[in-house]
This record gives structure tokens, C-alpha cells and sequence, in this order.
């Protein structure tokens, strides 16, 4: 199974009408702001908004984000720089809350064209991407990220553009054990425009217990191919989400975005790999529906607030400590971890 995503997106907000002096940008600031929660049904949908100063986006001053959120999502401003715009960060855990709350909360999907739509129906600002990752996901399709790796190391494999042109972006892998298990192709970096990132996303979320890791469980294996795109790539992205209207147009939007730069041959045959000539396949598709959030999503977030609100271990914390103190609660902790240790 193949499966089509956006996984995060920064999105900068542009007013239509300039202030006359610098002093009245803030409060001008406010009032996009205010709008844009309007349209988007921010506040609805993940919470309400509170003041936020250590978990901004690089360079703004002031900004905002969503009380008790377990997940990264921000709207900054800088008080005293116009061109840097309004910056809503939505990183992928946000908008995956936010597709799956919305979802629930008006009984309909949304997807980011979608989205653009509802929040650009307004007249004092406009907006663009300027930073969108997009995920192909190769599920339970015997997908080997240390092999495809090793091809590339050994120039069995090589990159193309849709157009022919060799991509001679640099490769770099993460290994252990003699088993790579994530490869970069492309340089991290403030100014680099396109990055592709291919790793086994059942091995990520396992070792960290991601808020996919139910999900991940399901699954015999998981590869991702994502791309990231910044600053012209991402605006030429934006310009053409604003003409999309279905979710195949999406699907085919995001498909070409990455394939148009990575796509993956067999040097001596110079034939299309097989996971490649998969992801193209996707185009052919006449109808498409992306998948919804799965509930199993946030098992281990409500495990979380049971121990921490509901399920006694905190009361019973605090009576170790009242009574024995400080050493006290640490022994209690101790023999816990022994406890867990044992624990089938």
C-alpha cells in the first residue's frame, strides 16, 4: 500500500495594506492574526490560544500557541520587521490533530487545499508556503531503505529529474550495525531549497514511541520518502494549491512535486526502480482518497493523561512523600523501575 501525505508546512502571512508608521504594525499584526484563527477555526478546533516566547519560530519576537499542546504549532510575528510577514508553523503532529479534530468536529475531511481555501477568503492579507514536506509511504511493500542505500553508495542506482538530468545532490546515510536505516539526499542547511529524507518510519516511531506508534505496530514495514521544499519550490507549490480543488488534484500535485526531482533508475539498465515506477503509478489514478487519522493515533497521549489525572499513581506519590520525604519518594521510585523492569 502507497499512501500520500502532507506532513508539515510553514505557511507566512503578507498584509494587503502597508501601515504608515511602524508603531501601528503590531496591532495590525493582531488583527490578521485574529482573522486567520477566524477562518481556520483555530481555537475550535486544537484549543485555545495562549502567549508564547520560548517555542517561537527562528527571528519572531512575539507569537502564539495552542494551551497544553503535545504537539509543536505557533503563529509569530516580528514587532519590529513588516516583510517577515505572520509565520503559522504547523508541524506534522499538529496537523494531523488538526485534520482528525476537525474531522470530528464538522463530520467532514479537510486537506491543505482545503485549508489555503478557507483561510485566504479575506481581504487584508494573503499567504504562501514557505516550507512544505511532502511523504510517500511505502506500507507492508518490502521496501529496504539499507538496500536502495547501498545501491546508491555503490552507483547501481542513480537520480533523476523528470526532465532526464542527473540529480547530483549529496548523499549521506545514518548507519549502525553496518545497516542504514535513513539516507539524506541533498545538504541540511538554512538556504537549501530541496532535501529528500527516505527511512523506515516503523523504526522511528518504535524507538521514540512517536504518536504514530500504534499505527506503526500494524505493520510488517514502513518506508518514507519525503521531500522537503523551501522558499521558491515552496511558493511555486502554493501558487498551484490555489487551483486545486479535488483530493486526486492534491494527490497528483504532491506526487509530482517529489517525483519531478527524485526519481530513482537502475544504472546499467537505465530503467525506473520498481518503488519509483510505484510512486508514478499513483498518477494514474482517477480517484484518490487520503487516509484519515486513526483514533489508535492517540492511545499512548490518553495513557499519558490517565497516569498523570486519573489513575491514582500521583496520590499515592504524594502520601509516600508526606510521609517519608524527599529519600523516601526516591526509594519508592526506585523499587517502580525495578517493578517496570519485570514487567510483561
Amino acid at each position: 500500500m502507497l499512501d500520500v501525505q502532507v506532513d508539515e508546512f510553514t505557511l507566512v502571512l503578507q498584509t494587503t495594506k502597508r501601515p504608515n508608521y511602524i508603531e501601528e504594525w503590531q496591532g495590525m499584526a493582531i488583527k490578521i492574526i485574529e482573522e486567520f484563527v477566524r477562518l481556520s477555526k483555530i481555537e475550535d478546533v486544537l484549543g485555545k490560544l495562549e502567549d508564547a516566547t520560548q517555542t517561537l519560530p527562528q527571528g519572531y519576537s512575539n507569537g502564539f500557541t495552542c494551551e497544553g499542546a503535545t504537539y509543536y504549532f505557533a503563529i509569530a510575528y516580528h514587532v519590529d520587521f513588516i516583510q517577515m510577514g505572520i509565520c503559522i508553523k504547523f508541524s506534522a503532529h499538529a496537523w494531523m490533530e488538526y485534520r482528525k479534530r476537525y474531522e470530528l468536529l464538522f463530520g467532514q475531511s479537510i486537506q491543505l487545499h482545503q485549508f489555503l481555501a478557507n483561510v485566504n477568503n479575506n481581504t487584508i492579507y494573503t499567504s504562501r508556503l514557505s516550507r512544505i514536506d511532502i511523504a510517500i509511504d511505502f506500507i507492508n511493500e518490502k521496501v529496504s531503505v539499507n538496500t536502495i542505500y547501498n545501491q546508491l553508495s555503490k552507483k547501481n542506482q542513480i537520480v533523476r529529474t523528470a526532465y532526464g538530468r542527473k540529480n547530483n545532490s549529496n548523499l549521506s546515510g545514518i548507519t549502525q550495525n553496518n545497516i542504514t536505516s535513513t539516507f539524506y539526499l541533498g545538504t541540511k542547511g538554512k538556504n537549501i531549497k530541496a532535501l529528500l529524507r527516505v527511512y523506515d518510519k516503523k523504526k522511528e516511531q518504535l524507538e521514540t514511541m512517536g504518536n504514530r506508534y500504534e499505527e506503526a505496530l500494524q505493520y510488517e514495514s514502513w518506508v518514507r520518502f519525503e521531500a522537503s521544499y523551501k522558499g521558491a519550490y515552496a511558493h511555486d507549490i502554493s501558487n498551484k494549491l490555489e487551483s486545486t480543488k479535488t483530493d486526486t488534484e492534491l494527490k497528483d500535485l504532491l506526487v509530482s512535486a517529489l517525483t519531478d526531482r527524485y526519481q530513482f533508475y537502475y544504472a546499467k539498465s537505465d530503467r525506473l526502480t520498481t518503488f519509483s515506477k510505484k510512486m508514478l503509478d499513483l498518477l494514474n489514478q482517477k480517484s484518490f482518497m487520503f487516509s484519515s487519522p486513526s483514533p489508535r493515533m492517540n492511545l499512548l497521549e490518553q495513557s499519558q493523561k490517565h497516569v498523570l489525572n486519573g489513575s491514582g499513581l500521583f496520590p499515592y506519590l504524594y502520601k509516600v512523600w508526606t510521609i517519608w520525604g524527599d529519600e523516601g519518594l526516591k526509594k519508592c521510585l526506585a523499587f517502580l523501575y525495578e517493578e517496570f523492569e519485570n514487567y510483561e
